[in-house]
């Protein structure tokens, strides 16, 4: 992961508009808290608006890959960025859906809690095993999609995203005339 990251850092760090570029990403993450405001994942909140907005995201990247441009990869990364923002609390359990490597790590610690006896937070292992499952699912399918239709694959998430938004939103009016 430490290579990865100064790789990362680097390959940016020889791109002229890296700055320009970086700014946006920070406005992306600034937007992103303005709209979900808060640490625990509540009903009621903005969440439609920051689908809708990942969705976009997705979608803009699409063209951009296409043509080779580095503002794809942004894109794709905001939207990315965004989805992690979103999700990063569940019932006050932190929860980085960006972040495969921490849900080995919370494996590691509750197989050394069991080892040693201690009680383990068996709701969070089963979270922890549903995202390491819909990882390999979606890499798997992700790949496949790739394959057959290039970067035009990110339209099946960002599709699923646009519905879920809209779902919500549907959900969030009827709750709202309901109360």
């Amino acid at each position: 992961m430490i290579f990865n990251c100064s790789a990362v850092g680097n390959f940016q760090s020889k791109i002229p508009y890296f700055s320009a570029s970086k700014t946006g990403s920070t406005a992306v993450f600034r937007l992103s808290g303005f709209l979900i405001q808060d640490s625990t994942l509540q009903l009621g909140r903005r969440y439609g608006i920051a689908l809708l907005l990942e969705s976009s995201l997705l979608c803009i990247a699409v063209p951009l890959l296409n043509r080779n441009s580095i503002f794809g990869i942004y894109s794709a990364s905001c939207a990315c960025g965004l989805q992690n923002a979103m999700v990063s609390t569940y019932s006050g359990a932190v929860v980085r859906t960006t972040h495969l490597s921490g849900m080995f790590t919370d494996l590691g610690i509750f197989l050394g809690h069991s080892m040693r006896g201690v009680p383990v937070d068996m709701r969070r292992l089963r979270l922890c095993f549903l995202i390491i499952t819909g990882f390999l699912c979606g890499g798997v399918g992700g790949a496949a999609a790739f394959y057959r239709l290039s970067y035009s694959a990110l339209f099946i998430p960002a599709t699923l995203t646009a519905i879920t938004s809209f779902a919500y939103g549907i959900f969030h009016l009827r709750n709202r005339r309901n109360a």
